[in-house]
């Protein structure tokens, strides 16, 4: 049976995710989950799940590693450096693809984009200028 991950592994990655040296695929659309968890594939091979509360990335669900080695959000509730972990607002953008607290984000350019009735309420999440011209 794989042993346990350690705090310093999981916020080793954390700050891997942050710095750049790994990047994550997100399986579902942040955007379009808006109250969920996403789960989220690693270019390391490790997979984590984020809870995103409108739109806000709000904490990690779980986290699992290519040897089988798994923490749940019960174990990490017991790590106090991941439990209280939570990236910047731009970290959350930039690398989680979660655009803030009840906002929507353009996926290409990144602005800021407005929710009118008929703005974008689901994918995909472009402004104007990056929006395909038809």
């Amino acid at each position: 049976m794989p042993s346990e991950l350690s705090e310093a592994e999981v916020m080793n990655f954390l700050i891997a995710v942050e710095d750049g040296e790994i990047s994550l695929c997100p399986e579902l659309d942040p955007q379009d989950v808006y109250a969920g968890n996403v789960p989220y594939a690693a270019s390391n091979g490790w997979h984590i799940t984020i809870f995103n509360d409108a739109n806000e990335w709000d904490y990690i669900d779980e986290i699992r590693t290519p040897d089988g080695r798994e923490v749940d959000f019960d174990d990490l509730e017991l790590m106090p450096l991941i439990r209280d972990y939570s990236p910047s607002d731009e970290i959350a953008w930039k690398k989680y693809g979660i655009p803030g607290y009840c906002q929507h984000r353009c996926q290409s350019c990144g602005t800021y984009l407005a929710l009118t009735l008929d703005g974008p309420k689901c994918p995909p999440f472009l402004c104007e200028s990056c929006r395909p011209r038809s």
